[in-house]
């Protein structure tokens, strides 16, 4: 579940901060209230957008590539339910990144299974997706050892899939991985609407050599260079917490 503070304290825009630093700041925040988005539907906006995206530094996005981002979380549907929230023991909802590692496994390895049953594509970019994230935390100094034996081991049976997935599609190397950094820009982009930061942010990464950075201005999500011809008008639905009493539905003006 994406926690999106209803009542944040006051932080500094002025510095321009890593993406996932700002989006790690506000499932932290302290709240008298959130609004909670499913993994699911973040994913589902991720799309939209990664449809909308006009820049020639970017590859070609076709239907199968679009699919893929949109699908690249699904599997979250088995853990997420804002209708029977899981609390954490100081009686706060629990954000995506508290979740326990069974069920953050079976999240994984659910998205994986539904982006390859739509096209092999599709698969090896969520699969990739994760082995990247899988990659970083087997290597951070605080997992515990045998998290990274798991991790290692997801990713060695990952790897023989994506093989066999690569043999159904004629993609090359180079190119899927251009296209898993436009997923993975899509999906912080979409997390980083989703829990409501406010501080200027710089994407990790690079199309044709540059970065992006993001700033708000207003309403608006202006990001630097635009990527969006003409701007793109988006909404995304939302859970009361506590108190839920049905969904609201946030516009989101992306520039």
């Amino acid at each position: 579940m994406i926690l999106r503070p209803l009542n944040p304290p006051e932080t500094s825009v002025e510095n321009i901060a890593p993406a996932w630093d700002a989006i790690l700041r506000t499932q932290k925040q302290a709240a008298t209230g959130w609004r909670l988005i499913t993994q699911c539907d973040h994913a589902e906006l991720a799309g939209q957008m990664a449809s909308r995206i006009n820049h020639p530094d970017f590859p070609t996005l076709d239907a199968d590539v679009i699919r893929a981002i949109e699908l690249h979380d699904c599997g979250w549907t088995e853990v997420d339910n804002p209708r029977q929230t899981k609390l954490n023991p100081r009686g706060r909802p629990v954000s995506f990144f508290e979740e326990s590692p069974s069920d953050i496994f079976r999240a994984w390895h659910g998205s994986i299974d539904c982006a390859s049953a739509v096209t092999p594509i599709a698969g090896i970019l969520v699969s990739e997706h994760f082995c990247r994230i899988a990659y970083d935390f087997s290597h951070a100094p605080g997992t515990a050892p045998e998290v990274a034996q798991v991790l290692t081991t997801f990713l060695e049976r990952q790897r023989e899939a994506q093989a066999e997935l690569c043999a159904l599609q004629d993609r090359s190397s180079e190119l899927i991985h251009e296209l898993t950094d436009v997923l993975q820009f899509c999906d912080l982009l979409s997390l980083y609407v989703c829990c409501g930061a406010k501080e200027s942010i710089e994407f990790p990464q690079r199309f044709n050599g540059r970065t992006i950075s993001l700033h708000k201005k207003g309403e608006a999500y202006c990001l630097e260079p635009s990527l969006f011809k003409n701007g793109a008008s988006l909404a995304i639905e939302a859970y009361n917490f506590p108190n839920a009493t049905g969904a609201t539905t946030i516009p989101i003006l992306l520039v």
